[in-house]
Formats: structure tokens, sequence, C-alpha cells
């Protein structure tokens, strides 16, 4: 992914965090313009955690961000897919197991899973996926919310806060808190 696709987002959340708005507003104005930037169908972390919990079968989870930071942590039972791939990579990796699934895609905050999907919707429905869906606030929002994370391990709770001022986004008590994983450099 080019780094020039994150200034605006950037940008703004440095305005956010410097106007001393919450952490929260912040989020969700990094939220807002995800949505105004792509026009892919989303789901809330409590819709995601009811779909998934009474209709696992018919999902699909993707995880859209880099190696480090899925292992630290990610939705259970979630496939990586890098955020940059293509459709001949992204058939690789998840094509055979698109068929009758809707798929939701996540990443940190979900600019790069919307980009993805984006990218993606046809692929999907050409292998016989029946839609598609982004995580609002992605990972992010999901920890905020408490939702189920794990990693190889097994059941964890911190996450990879993908740089120091991403991590500033996380919605759950303090984000520098060590349920946060400050181990990680950023990819």
């Amino acid at each position: 992914m080019h780094r020039s696709n994150w200034i605006p987002i950037t940008t703004s959340v440095v305005l956010f965090v410097a106007g001393g708005v919450a952490m929260m507003n912040a989020l969700e104005g990094i939220e807002w313009l995800v949505d105004q930037r792509y026009d892919i169908p989303e789901v809330t972390v409590a819709e995601a955690e009811a779909l998934l919990e009474t209709h696992p079968e018919d999902w699909r989870v993707l995880d859209v961000r880099e190696p480090d930071e899925y292992a630290v942590s990610h939705l259970p039972g979630a496939i990586r897919v890098p955020p940059d791939a293509g459709s001949e990579a992204f058939l690789q990796t998840v094509g055979d197991q698109l068929a009758d699934k809707r798929v939701l895609f996540y990443c940190s905050v979900g600019q790069r899973s919307s980009k993805l999907a984006s990218r993606m919707q046809d692929v999907v429905r050409e292998a016989g996926g029946t839609g598609i869906a982004n995580l609002r606030g992605g990972i992010f929002r999901w920890f905020g919310e408490h939702g189920p994370l794990v990693n190889a391990d097994g059941p964890v709770d911190r996450i990879h806060p993908y740089s120091a001022v991403w991590g500033a986004l996380i919605p759950r008590d303090n984000p520098l808190s060590p349920t946060v994983d400050q181990t990680q450099d950023a990819p």
C-alpha cells in the first residue's frame, strides 16, 4: 500500500488528537472519513458479533493487516490477507472458501480493509461469495467494545497499535495501557 493514500486520514487523526478531541471522537472521525471514501457496506461490532455468533457458517472473516499485527491478535477464525493483495493472491488465499459466504473484511480502523474490499467485490462475487461488508472501526473498535480476540496461543486481550499515532485511536481505557502491544514497530 502506498503511504500517500493515508495522508488525508493521517492529517485528520493528527488534527483530532492535537485538537484535544476525546479518543472515541477521533476514531469516529476516521470511521466517517472511511465511510465517505469507500462505497462498502459496513457492520458495527455489535452487528458483527451477532451475525458471527448466530450464523458463523455464513461468513468468512478476513484480517487485512500485516503479519506482525495479525500475530499479536485477530478476530477468532480470521484469515489474514495482505492489504495489497491482487486478485490472484487473494483467490489463492481464500478463493476456495468463498462459495455461499458473506465476507467480512477488517483492519485496524477500516481504511485498508475497505480499500481491499472495494477492489475485491467482483472477485468475491465471481468466486461464489454472496456479499461483502467492512467492520466499522476495525479491530480498534472491536477491542474497544471488548470483542473476543485470539492469537496462535489462544484468547488474548491486546492488539497491535499499528503505530504510535494510530494507537492513540484505540478506544479502551488508556490507549497506552498494557493491553496494547507496544513492543511491535509499525509495518
